[in-house]
């Protein structure tokens, strides 16, 4: 696997892969494990961009909505570009349907916000590294004794304390909570009392006695070897597929070579049931951006998931500082998109809301009817912004035309032409890796467009007041789309990053304002 030869089992073995038969060719997708979304699977983005938009010298304060929020990269990474130089007060909503995504996220924001407000923490000396705890939480399978009594002693007791409060009441029956942290820093929840003793028990400790193996059933099936290979075969260099097996293997957002001995402890916002709850495709390198990442400094310059704990760890230790000097409130709900309006009372400078407008959630036209309301007008703020995001119009739009040919003369400027005769072409890897490729190259612009056509885009403007951006002045259109032309310097490394990687390279960030 660590040799530039390497090639993908069944090829070796002269055999179909295993997607190629059974059930499982009549399949186009084959998820395998869990099903829940508990990371992120487009690039992080700051929600505001200030210099861009409402400029540095801009002193209103500010309202975020994250109408579907996923996790909290967003969130995370929009409050680490605050201006430390202009006091003003910022309101973050968060909301999600699925009631383990909202639990994490709330675990996380108790942590950070009770941490940075006192000097309580957990009874070790020295004090604790609060941002390297957050990202074992969020992303590492299992945690060491240390980080777990931390959650025990500064969190567990804040939710206690409402857990004994809320005993009488109904279990549907909605309670909210807010705490003041410190004279600037506000957090509010509000579940349903079922949900708050669910809460609490994330972080009783994990009910899983054979985690590993729970994991691994999912993250190393053997009847997932062939997928594995596929996509062990994309990845843009042989240390990158030693790092992927590893992270594989054992779970943990660490340097490869740094001591896994003390991680012993599930993780139970993981672990909060007795099975693995992601798909054996999720990786914590999904929610952020790869090009950053690949930016770190290391000794060991192939330790991808070093980089990339070693970003994370700058990006929260700037979260954590903003926050301690921020005047921020945060409010979490948990509640279907559409109904959320009903449970807001304010209008927002940004509102993101992640691919709910994507045709197998609630649409373009209804996401548009339901929160351009909520967006402050073009008279008070003519910056205010409503993000949507598409994932499967291109490919929808490609289907239907029945144009998923891959461009080989394009791909071919990158990816090694296979060799014919040297295998069946059937089983040949190298052609395997090009229809993998087939997206990079598709006429994006071209699909999007009569995507926008066939929605009637136009139409919904219209009808609702909405303003489509010519030019997005938040995030790029398409984020996720290789940057360099094939000839240019660093371009075949961009372009193998970026198939490794689990993005489409056909994510569309469409901008709106009010008319």
């Amino acid at each position: 696997m660590a040799s530039s030869t390497w090639r993908p089992a069944w090829e070796r073995e002269g055999r179909e892969p295993s997607w190629a038969v059974g059930s499982e060719a009549g399949n186009a997708h084959n998820p395998f494990g869990g099903c829940k979304f508990l990371w992120g699977n487009t690039p992080a983005i700051d929600v505001l961009q200030i210099d861009r938009n409402e400029g540095r010298t801009y002193r209103r304060d500010i309202a975020l909505l994250f109408a579907a929020s996923g996790d909290l990269r967003h969130v995370v990474k929009t409050i680490s570009a605050l201006q430390t130089s202009v006091k003003r007060h910022v309101t973050i909503d968060i909301n999600d349907l699925e009631f383990s995504v909202v639990a994490r996220n709330a675990i996380l924001l108790l942590l950070a916000l009770k941490t940075q407000a006192s000097s309580v923490g957990c009874s070790e000396s020295p004090a604790p590294d609060i941002a390297d705890a957050m990202i074992h939480i969020w992303y590492s399978a299992f945690l060491p004794s240390r980080i777990l009594l931390l959650l025990q002693e500064v969190v567990k007791p804040l939710l206690d304390d409402v857990c004994s409060q809320i005993g009488a009441r109904a279990p549907e029956k909605k309670q909210g909570k807010t705490w003041k942290f410190s004279d600037h820093c506000t957090f509010r929840l509000v579940l349903k009392k079922s949900d708050w003793i669910r809460l609490r028990k994330f972080l009783v400790g994990s009910e899983c006695p054979d985690a590993t193996e729970v994991r691994r059933a999912v993250t190393l099936a053997q009847s997932r070897a062939d997928y594995r290979d596929r996509w062990y075969f994309k990845e843009s260099t042989p240390l990158m597929r030693v790092a992927k097996r590893r992270f594989q293997e054992d779970g943990l957002l660490l340097p490869f070579g740094h001591p896994r001995t003390e991680f012993n402890t599930p993780n139970p916002t993981l672990f909060n049931d007795s099975s693995w709850p992601m798909d054996d495709k999720a990786d914590p390198s999904s929610g952020w951006p790869i090009d950053d990442v690949q930016a770190v400094s290391l000794p060991a310059s192939g330790d991808w998931y070093g980089k990339l704990y070693i970003y994370l760890h700058n990006l929260f230790q700037d979260f954590l500082a903003r926050i301690r000097g921020a005047t921020v409130t945060f409010r979490l709900f948990n509640v279907d998109a559409v109904l959320l309006p009903s449970y807001l009372d304010r209008q927002y400078t940004r509102i993101e809301v992640s691919n709910v407008c994507d045709g197998a959630y609630i649409g373009i036209e209804k996401t548009i009817s339901t929160f351009l309301p909520l967006l402050e007008p073009t008279g008070i703020n003519r910056h205010a912004t409503l993000i949507t995001l598409f994932l499967n119009a291109v490919k929808e739009m490609a289907k239907q035309e029945g144009d998923t040919i891959p461009n080989l003369e394009h791909l071919f400027g990158f990816l090694p032409t296979p060799q014919v005769g040297r295998v069946r072409w059937d089983i040949d890897a190298d052609f395997t890796r090009i229809w993998d490729a087939r997206d990079m190259t598709s006429d994006v612009e071209k699909h999007f467009s009569r995507y926008t056509k066939l929605l009637n885009f136009a139409g919904i403007s219209k009808t609702t007041g909405a303003v489509m951006k010519d030019g997005n002045t938040v995030i790029e259109k398409w984020p996720t789309r290789p940057k360099l032309g094939v000839h240019e310097i660093g371009a075949k490394e961009e372009f193998c990053r970026l198939l490794g990687s689990s993005f489409t390279c056909i994510e569309r960030y469409v901008e709106w304002r009010r008319a």
